[in-house]
């Protein structure tokens, strides 16, 4: 043996308690934030976007009116959303700008495909350079199976004027 060690040659139990820890319910996540890049979303059917560029983000020029952008959003069946922001960056010039955000989800049905709305930051209207980080709160919508999640962006532009969007962070609550 080395130096200093031991060796134990009997050892008695005379009592052993084992606690069992029973889970109950399902684990709860709050406040979970992912960012969904604009650089991974499509171009709608109105309007002039770009994504391509070296830096992930898309952008929409000058003298565009309701360009529209498709951002697709990946969640886990039961996550509950809470809140959406968007991320970006709005060029002015002078010159007005709208942008809105609608967080909205699909259904297959027999007839066709349903389309609805679950909460939209609406009129994010600037005369001047802005840095876009506004959010809806106050969600509380559970993602469930059969259907697909998106945000779909909606952007005038006046000439000299462009939008810059990095992408989308929405925040659920996992259950």
């Amino acid at each position: 043996m080395a130096a200093g060690s031991q060796q134990i040659e009997t050892l008695e139990v005379k009592e052993l308690t084992v606690q069992k820890f029973e889970e109950t319910g399902a684990k709860t996540r709050t406040g979970q934030v992912y960012h969904f890049p604009a650089r991974a979303g499509t171009q709608g059917v109105t309007g002039t976007w770009s994504t391509a560029n070296n830096t992930g983000i898309a952008t929409v020029a000058a003298s565009q009116t309701a360009a529209t952008f498709c951002i697709p959003l990946g969640l886990k069946q039961g996550d509950i959303i809470t809140s959406f922001k968007l991320s970006g960056q709005i060029e002015s010039a002078g010159g007005a700008v709208t942008v809105d955000a609608d967080l909205r989800a699909t259904t297959a049905v027999a007839a066709d495909l349903t389309d609805a709305s679950i909460g939209a930051i609406t009129q994010i209207s600037k005369v001047a350079d802005y840095l876009i980080s506004d959010s809806k709160t106050g969600l509380s919508h559970t993602t469930i199976s059969g259907k697909s999640y998106y945000v779909l962006l909606t952007v005038t532009t006046a000439a000299a004027t462009d939008v810059a969007i990095q992408g989308v962070e929405v925040t659920v609550t996992e259950k």
